[in-house]
């Protein structure tokens, strides 16, 4: 397993990855400015800002992170599903989200994901403490966990939302110490609510993410429950899945009894209850709320812009392993054990069937075909989907050969605000008047070498 962690360890940038590095080297003031421009929060960034500063910007330091709060979520789990079932149903519901072949494969992206489910699952973990026993403690953990959320991913308040419709349906008797709670992440969030609105009205015009079609939360399920690539073993693990999660709706619904056998307490069920209910509104909150903006029904649609993107619900993982574990627990022997072998054994073998994967970057079209030959007048050519990874080669690789960015699509919004930024530092040209040799680099990876005049 050592060496197929190493593959994705190791590998080439893709995209989004060399963006996180290239934004996370600006200087802080101006990470922050490129952030709000965009369409992120700077939480993430800050994070991989700062770790710069003590470890270089290469691809194995920069995944560290999201490993690091890979784990730190695989413990909160255990903490969270330990404290409302017991020892049992936390540690096989970790080992579950452990072995989730869309979180494992995360894990290992220079991404935000993993840092943002670890900061959901802590505010439910200090959500459910509060509604046991109000302490300052747990409130502050809460906020603390709630505001690292908003500050990472905007997915982040439906979580809110989820845990506030809790709430009201039932743990009333917290209202008032839960609106206080969430006035003081409001007042936390205040410096970049104003970056927030100004992204919302960009994005209301152009943006990249697509309509939702009758395919689209099948998709979003069958990734998040089965793994993000087709392979052979992943229709049985999503078919098991979602069996799993069926038979969880129908044992609630009956009031299924659990075998004592398993119980760790003669109360065990009754005071799953309502965590059980806060954890089916984690997982289905977010996708209802992701599906409003610019739905369609017939020739009528929702206002706004459609933000359904089933990349920003890999936290729902977490929830839903909660409750595929619970399901299982309530089956009887051997139906159990061989219930929870099949789910962790199929995970295991999607990801490794994913990383065997050796995905081929810009890293590796420039060791084949450009470092050897380039010479210190040419010019490497690109545009503005893959100029990130561009970029970041060049830099990794020592060349210092211009960088020229062809103007064709730049009315598309996302990633316009990294490319401005170097742009204004000089260390790219925006222009489609080139007259010397260039290497045109286009997203794929691919690559035309350019002799002029031809």
């Amino acid at each position: 397993m050592f060496s197929l962690t190493q593959n994705y360890l190791t590998r080439g940038f893709w995209g989004d990855e060399a963006w996180t590095s290239l934004i996370s080297q600006l200087p802080y003031r101006e990470m922050l400015a490129t952030t709000a421009a965009d369409f992120h929060p700077p939480g993430y960034y800050t994070i991989i800002e700062l770790w710069y500063k003590i470890f270089p910007a290469t691809e194995v330091s920069t995944r560290i992170v999201s490993i690091v709060f890979y784990l730190a979520t695989i413990l909160m789990v255990f903490k969270l599903a330990s404290y409302v079932r017991g020892r049992q149903f936390g540690l096989l519901s970790a080992a579950v989200v452990a072995t989730n072949p869309i979180f494992f494969t995360y894990a290992f992206e220079a991404r935000n994901y993993t840092m943002f489910a670890f900061a959901a699952t802590g505010s439910i973990f200090f959500l459910i403490e509060l509604s046991k026993q109000f302490t300052l403690r747990s409130a502050i953990a809460f906020i603390l966990f709630s505001t690292l959320g908003i500050y990472t991913h905007y997915y982040m308040f439906f979580i809110l939302a989820a845990e506030f419709l809790y709430i009201l349906l039932f743990e009333r008797k917290m209202l008032f110490a839960a609106i206080a709670a969430y006035f003081v992440v409001a007042l936390l969030y205040l410096p970049w609510l104003p970056y927030l609105l100004g992204q919302l009205n960009s994005v209301a015009g152009d943006y990249w993410i697509g309509g939702i079609d009758r395919r689209t939360h099948y998709e979003a399920l069958l990734r998040i429950l089965g793994g993000e690539h087709g392979n052979a073993i992943r229709p049985w693990l999503f078919s098991l899945s979602i069996l799993l999660l069926i038979i969880g709706i129908a044992q609630h619904v009956l009031r299924h009894p659990e075998p004592n056998s398993r119980q760790e307490d003669g109360q065990a069920g009754r005071r799953f209850e309502k965590p059980y209910l806060l954890t089916w509104l984690w997982a289905i909150v977010p996708f209802i709320l992701a599906t409003l903006p610019g739905f369609k029904i017939g020739d009528t649609h929702l206002p706004f812009r459609p933000i359904f993107f089933w990349r920003y619900l890999i936290g729902a993982s977490v929830p839903l392993a909660m409750v595929m574990v619970h399901t299982a627990q309530k089956l009887k022997q051997p139906l159990f054990t061989l219930t929870m072998i099949g789910l962790i054994t199929l995970s295991v073998a999607v990801d490794i069937l994913t990383f065997t994967r050796s995905p081929y970057s810009f890293r590796e079209v420039y060791r084949e075909n450009i470092t050897a030959q380039i010479k210190p007048d040419d010019k490497i050519v690109t545009v503005l989907p893959s100029f990130a990874e561009v970029l970041y080669y060049r830099n990794r690789l020592g060349l210092d050969n211009d960088l020229v960015v062809l103007p064709e699509g730049l009315v598309q919004f996302s990633g316009k605000s990294l490319l401005d930024a170097y742009v204004e530092n000089g260390v790219v040209t925006i222009s489609d008047d080139i007259n010397v040799r260039y290497f045109e680099m286009r997203p794929g990876p691919s690559i035309k070498i350019t002799n002029y005049p031809n």
